[in-house]
């Protein structure tokens, strides 16, 4: 009963870690340049921090 609980904590670890980075990459998918920035749909350049925002 032990071995079953601990073996899915550890399954359930490791989809914790490997899931991690792909939310955070999804997160910053965000146009890193001016030209990027142009072309998307929805987003602005902002001058003062040099970055591409939501309108």
């Amino acid at each position: 009963m032990i071995s079953k609980l601990l073996s899915g904590a550890m399954v359930a670890g490791l989809l914790l870690a490997v899931s991690a980075p792909v939310v955070a990459y999804a997160d910053d998918a965000a146009p890193k340049t001016k030209a990027d920035c142009k072309k998307a749909k929805d987003m602005k350049w902002d001058k003062s921090t040099n970055t591409c925002v939501k309108k």
